[in-house]
């Protein structure tokens, strides 16, 4: 019984994923072709020892690297493949996004047609889990890595467009408000950042939105602050990255006996609805804002993929809902990725609350390591429960037209 093409190419793609030079010389026809169209430029080898070097000699650069098959489609004698390499480059995991035509005769290849996209910064996806034992330094590596944590390849993000480069992240959406644009990952030279920034300015100006600028602690130039300042944005307020390392032992954290937390499953739309209004509430969204957002966070909690990814919690208190919180997976972490309260509810233990049922949660699936991006009133509650700080992001708001009560929406200090 003769090999078809698709079983062929899945040959070929399991000897590039096992960096095996013997199964790719057997899958590979004598005088296979190979031709590349990449970002920076085309190539093009035959025969088969020149085939072989290239493909052996991109892997030899990267001992570490992972391959993952995404979509294969068989038209007769030609078999199309989606797949992804993630590895290690000058201290970044990097991904290539590839994809390729191959043409087969027999039971080899003939002939390669590849195609890669130019590579992105990239974490560690679901199915790694972070030890508590890892260093310091190795704990920054993954909070590093968390704004590119979201994977595209899954899913795509409604209601929002986001554009990535090595030294540049920009999330945008047809929201005026600068909450709903937020820029991150600068890594810019000195000589370079002003005119960057302006770049950025003008490009949302001409949109007449506004947004705000993320600025971590592992982003340059080192004086980004002081040069958005200087361009005409103001300081909202700042977050502080923080952790707790170890999640067996919750019993610390208080908890309401009379607060019901649930886990939203995407079935009851009055569930959803109230998480919604009690973060409009908390954050003071407009009541424009409010139905912009509104089609995209119903999707979040009824697209089984998405709650894969983020899990919505809604807080009632005496049958009356108070408080919603979200917990997300981020590159072996469980990440605090929001909580609202409703003003008139605080003081009742609804934080400390939902944050004990999301560790638990967490501590469930098998994670260690919390993390958070906690503004002033959040970092007062999670700083007594074991959460330590590792760094602090610091947001600029821009609008087309200032107005700083906006602009200190942004973060909630009280």
């Amino acid at each position: 019984m003769s090999t078809t093409p698709a079983e062929v190419a899945r040959q070929f793609i399991a000897a590039l994923a096992a960096n095996d030079e013997a199964a790719c010389l057997n899958v590979l026809h004598p005088d296979v072709g190979l031709r590349v169209w990449a970002w920076n430029g085309s190539e093009s080898h035959r025969p088969r020892a020149r085939v072989l070097r290239r493909l052996m000699d991109e892997r030899a650069a990267w001992p570490d690297a992972i391959l993952e098959t995404f979509r294969l489609l068989a038209d007769g004698a030609r078999v199309a493949v989606e797949f992804r390499i993630q590895a290690t480059e000058q201290g970044r995991l990097m991904e290539h996004n590839r994809s390729v035509v191959l043409e087969v005769d027999g039971e080899q290849v003939k002939t390669i047609d590849l195609t890669c996209a130019a590579p992105m910064p990239s974490a560690r996806r679901r199915g790694w889990i972070a030890p508590a034992t890892l260093s310091e330094a190795d704990l920054h590596r993954v909070f590093e890595g968390y704004h590119y944590s979201g994977d595209n390849r899954l899913l795509i993000w409604p209601g929002v467009s986001v554009r990535e480069t090595p030294d540049f992240a920009q999330v945008e959406s047809d929201d005026p408000h600068p909450g709903s644009n937020r820029l991150f990952s600068a890594r810019w030279s000195a000589d370079e950042a002003d005119a960057r920034i302006e770049q950025v300015i003008a490009h949302f100006r001409a949109r007449n939105c506004g947004f705000c600028w993320h600025v971590g602690p592992y982003d340059t130039p080192s004086d980004l602050r002081v040069r958005l300042e200087q361009h005409g944005c103001a300081l909202a307020g700042d977050q502080a990255l923080m952790a707790r390392v170890g999640l067996d032992d919750l019993s610390d954290i208080p908890v309401n006996p009379d607060v019901e937390v649930v886990a939203l499953d995407g079935a009851d739309d009055e569930a959803i609805e109230a998480t919604l209004r009690i973060t409009a509430v908390a954050f003071r969204w407009t009541h424009e804002q409010l139905d912009k957002r509104r089609p995209g966070w119903v999707e979040v909690v009824k697209n089984p993929t998405l709650r894969r990814e983020e899990t919505v919690y809604l807080a009632r208190l005496r049958g009356q809902p108070v408080a919603e919180a979200h917990l997300a997976w981020r590159v072996g972490t469980a990440y605090l990725a929001g909580a609202a309260t409703l003003p008139e509810a605080r003081g009742q233990r609804l934080y400390s609350t939902l944050l004990r049922r999301r560790l638990e949660h967490a501590r469930a699936q098998g994670y260690q390591i919390a993390a958070i991006n906690a503004e002033p009133m959040s970092r007062r509650i999670v700083s007594r429960y074991g959460f330590q700080t590792y760094g602090m992001y610091y947001l600029y708001g821009w609008m087309p037209v200032m107005d700083l009560n906006v602009i200190r929406t942004l973060v909630q200090n009280d």
